[in-house]
């Protein structure tokens, strides 16, 4: 009750600065079938590893049948988080081929939805008629809520062409809230001996995975929002990178991995009953609290914030708590609160956001009880990123707030 009250007046008096705060331009509408927002590939007609770049959020990146042996068409079936209201579907060009590659961009495509399945129930949402460069879109003819989009492409721009690529598959809408209670608790199997161990409680996310065969093994943390978990994790020799995912509807993990930029795919079905790991009998631990002891630094990703805004979401208040808990643990630990956003905007506008962000969890901070001169804001803007830029899922890792003991 204490916190409820304490996040309540703490929000109220945040309005004036929001209101003073730099304006921005909207954002443009969200691509539903990206991993930062849930979306999964389910399957991809010829070779499916290449085709994971359509759920990534980067037009630099592509999928192309790589040779003229694998003809049209090519489909593609991807689910959402949970089912959505569709407004538009499309997809992005890859733009011309460097050095005269004989291939074109991908140029008749049609687009089905089902509610059902990702292999019935199908029915026409939209054609479209792709340009070589940007994004094609098409308005829905489906007014109701769907799960799982499948796109075909029927061959490329030009008959001359001996292979077909494209960089996106897009979709614009609605999701309906998924339900995230209990959503990431659970051990799945990333390898033949590789398993990782989730348990979330509320929007905060633990556990441990095991690598390389089992041989090595490591910690998460992180946070849930919107059906997509961002996670830290560290290995057993002290290397640490990020990580995201989803759960899709078969139970599966479904996620990628950074390490030092690098992306790679990460998760997988659930493990067989009876399947331990080495965290499986051990209580989580205030994962704050560890990072500031082993490190001096935590990363946290439960502090969400809307679009534009420096008001914590209701969902940050199990994250917000974990930080109290963590300083209350350590009365003579002196912090910063580094704010931290993606490369999207103007870097004044980022570097003022980040700032305001730091300022408002510091404001609780200080609400909840803890000294005001223990604690520094800092607004770090898109300078520092943990991931890359040109990727959803990387921009959704890049923002978060850092707490970094001084």
């Amino acid at each position: 009750m204490r916190h409820a009250a304490t996040m309540t007046g703490w929000a109220l008096g945040l309005s004036a600065m929001a209101m003073t705060a730099l304006a921005q331009e909207a954002p443009p509408p969200d691509d539903l079938l990206t991993l930062a927002k849930g979306a999964v590939l389910v399957s991809a007609s010829v070779d499916p590893n290449a085709a994971l770049a359509l759920t990534d959020g980067n037009p630099a990146s592509n999928w192309s049948t790589g040779t003229a042996k694998n003809p049209p068409p090519y489909t593609f079936v991807f689910e959402l988080v949970a089912p959505a209201t569709i407004e538009a579907v499309g997809i992005h060009g890859a733009g011309e081929r460097p050095g005269g590659v004989a291939g074109g961009s991908a140029g008749p495509v049609r687009v089905e939805a089902s509610a059902e399945g990702p292999g019935t129930g199908f029915a026409p949402m939209a054609t479209l008629e792709a340009g070589p460069e940007g994004a094609t879109m098409a308005a829905s003819t489906i007014d109701t809520p769907v799960r799982w989009l499948r796109f075909t492409v029927d061959g490329p721009i030009g008959a001359d062409a001996a292979w077909v690529y494209f960089a996106e598959a897009i979709a614009h809408g609605a999701v309906t809230p998924p339900d995230e209670e209990g959503r990431f608790t659970g051990i799945f199997q990333s390898g033949r001996a590789d398993f990782i161990e989730l348990r979330q409680d509320g929007s905060s996310v633990s556990g441990c995975y095991l690598d390389n065969g089992g041989r090595t093994n490591g910690t998460l943390s992180g946070a849930v929002d919107e059906g997509v978990a961002r996670l830290n994790w560290t290995s057993d020799q002290g290397i640490t990178g990020t990580a995201l995912a989803t759960i899709d509807s078969t139970g599966a993990l479904a996620g990628v991995r950074y390490r030092q930029r690098s992306r790679s795919a990460w998760g997988g079905p659930p493990a067989p009953d009876g399947t331990t790991t080495p965290c499986s009998a051990t209580e989580p631990a205030n994962p704050i609290v560890t990072a500031l002891e082993e490190t001096g630094e935590a990363r946290i990703y439960g502090i969400h914030f809307d679009h534009d805004s420096d008001v914590p979401k209701s969902s940050a208040a199990a994250a917000l708590e974990q930080l109290a808990e963590a300083l209350e643990s350590a009365p003579e630990l002196n912090v910063v609160i580094e704010g931290h956003t993606d490369a999207d905007g103007e870097d004044s506008y980022n570097l003022d956001l980040s700032d305001r962000r730091a300022r408002s969890v510091v404001a609780w901070l200080t609400e909840r009880g803890i000294d005001a001169d223990r604690l520094t804001p800092q607004g770090i803007g898109e300078a520092e990123p943990v991931a890359s830029n040109d990727t959803a899922d990387g921009k959704a890792l890049n923002r978060r707030v850092d707490v970094v003991a001084r």
